[in-house]
Formats: structure tokens, C-alpha cells, sequence
């Protein structure tokens, strides 16, 4: 068996994983790490099911990412306009309450340059 076919079973063992699990921690980790595979790998029918399903689950996902300081995945995944000013609020008090000072750091730059951050006024 080639290399290239070990890797396809590999990716069609993944899919048929996530579309038969109950399992929300499990199918979250194998849409992870079957999105962010090389996109050559992935069945077209495969990259769009673990997109959809990020999209619909980015919380989850971005939290699993900052615990993990994936950096360089939740990078890619903030490039998909799939969350918000809130949601991102919500990331930068999970990772300051996991204590994961790499992703706290990169989100909150993240928070800066697409949002600002606004002066609170104390005036009585």
C-alpha cells in the first residue's frame, strides 16, 4: 500500500468517524483535525461537512484550540469570519480563566486590530 492510499483510508476512516459518532467531544476533534489536514487529502464531500460543522460549533472549537494554544489554527479559523466581537469576548475569558497566556495574548491583538478597544467613561 502507497503512502497516498494509507493516507486516503486514513481520511475516509476520519470522515466515516465523525459522521457516525454521537459523541460531540469526538466528532468536534476529528472535524478539527480533519479541516485543517492538507485540503488535497480531504474529499470534497468532507471539507464542506467539517466546515459546516465548525461553523454551526465555533465555540467549542476555538475553546479546544486555546486550550491546545493552536495558535496558527485558530488563526485560520478567525480568517473565516465565523465569530464575533462576543464570541471573541467569550474566548479571551476562556483563555485567561485556562491561563493560556499564548492564546489570550493573540486574541486579544486579534480584539485590537479588528474591533479597538474602547475607553470606559467613569464620569459621575
Amino acid at each position: 500500500m502507497s503512502v497516498k492510499e494509507s493516507m486516503d483510508k486514513e481520511q475516509e476512516f476520519l470522515y466515516e468517524k465523525f459522521k457516525s459518532t454521537g459523541q460531540e467531544k469526538v466528532k468536534l476533534s476529528c472535524a478539527l483535525e480533519g479541516f485543517f489536514q492538507e485540503k488535497e487529502e480531504t474529499s470534497e464531500e468532507a471539507k464542506n461537512a467539517y466546515s459546516q460543522y465548525l461553523k454551526r460549533r465555533i465555540r467549542p472549537a476555538m475553546e479546544e484550540l486555546i486550550r491546545q494554544e493552536n495558535i496558527c489554527e485558530m488563526e485560520q479559523l478567525a480568517g473565516m469570519d465565523w465569530f464575533g466581537i462576543n464570541e471573541l469576548e467569550s474566548f479571551i475569558r476562556t483563555a485567561r480563566k485556562e491561563q493560556k497566556l499564548e492564546s489570550l495574548v493573540w486574541l486579544m491583538k486579534l480584539k485590537d486590530s479588528k474591533y479597538g478597544y474602547t475607553d470606559r467613561d467613569f464620569t459621575l
